[in-house]
């Protein structure tokens, strides 16, 4: 009876680690990286400039307005998309080995 016991509560401690790995350990990765998205978001106004993208600079309704408005929103998109990618390579990355761990971990104690 204790044996049954003790072999089940070991089974599910092993699921609910690999749970607690791989699923909460996720959601706490992509918590912190949407965070710093959210906080880019913030200073660096993508959807904002997406939306006036061909709106003068500076209500300035010339020919200078527009072009300039057009070319700093234009910059600005793409270096903070670039950001953005950048941000979400290095969490995807520090997931890969946050996952990877337990599977190397497990084959240096059996090597």
């Amino acid at each position: 009876m204790i044996l049954v016991y003790s072999l089940k509560n070991f089974i599910l401690d092993i699921l609910l680690f690999f749970k607690h790995w791989y699923w909460d350990g996720f959601h706490f990765i992509y918590g912190k990286a949407l965070g710093i998205i959210r906080g880019l978001e913030r200073s660096l106004a993508i959807r904002i400039n997406l939306r006036f993208l061909f709106q003068p600079l500076y209500q300035e309704y010339n020919i200078y307005g527009y072009v300039l408005g057009f070319l700093f929103r234009l910059f600005r998109i793409l270096f903070g998309g670039l950001g953005y990618l950048l941000i979400m390579a290095f969490f995807l990355l520090v997931y890969l080995l946050w996952a990877v761990f337990p599977i190397f971990a497990v084959y240096k104690i059996f090597k």
